[in-house]
């Protein structure tokens, strides 16, 4: 008998990391902003921050889930009512399916929150140092890291990507009733 092979295509592909956080800000925090040449979403885990990409201005509340593309100025505000937790991460993927995210505000499924958690885990034993410093501009790998951290890392977050996209255009594409 004779087998032939089927080339599985890759969607999104995270290429690179260039930050993981996450941390309960204070509740008066002010993240000035930046821009820079690769991806990087911010979720709510809890409260509620105010956020400017460009000049477009958000509310973000628990749930809440936003992307700032390559090269897009942003920061982040905090209401100085509650302390937000927030999950920071930031990665290059020049896949055209990142297109999807460009200015958009989403909110995450509860298998897409376990998903953020199992990213969250697997990088506490996967980077040396703190998830909760800001300014970290660095990762650095811990020589002791679990066997396919890294890689489980980056599944994780082309799953999460995927999942939005699929979920937000099958929304997108209901006809109306």
């Amino acid at each position: 008998m004779s087998y032939e092979s089927v080339d599985l295509n890759q969607e999104l592909v995270i290429h690179k990391l260039y930050s993981m956080h996450y941390f309960e800000y204070m509740n008066d925090f002010v993240f000035e902003g930046e821009a820079h040449d690769f991806w990087e979403f911010l979720c709510v885990d809890k409260g509620e921050v105010s956020v400017t990409a460009d000049s477009r201005a958000y509310h973000l509340k628990k749930g809440d889930i936003i992307f700032h593309k390559p090269n897009e100025f942003h920061n982040v505000r905090c209401n100085g009512k509650s302390a937000p937790n927030l999950v920071v991460i930031s990665f290059d993927c020049s896949s055209p399916a990142m297109h999807f995210f460009e200015q958009k505000q989403l909110v995450i499924n509860e298998a897409e929150q376990n998903l953020l958690g199992k990213i969250i885990q697997e990088a506490r034993q996967i980077f040396i140092g703190r998830l909760d410093n800001p300014y970290q501009t660095k990762l650095i790998i811990n020589p002791d890291a679990p066997f396919g951290g890294e890689h489980l890392i980056k599944n994780y977050i082309e799953q999460l990507l995927i999942s939005l996209i699929r979920r937000y255009n099958f929304a997108l594409q209901k006809p109306e009733s």
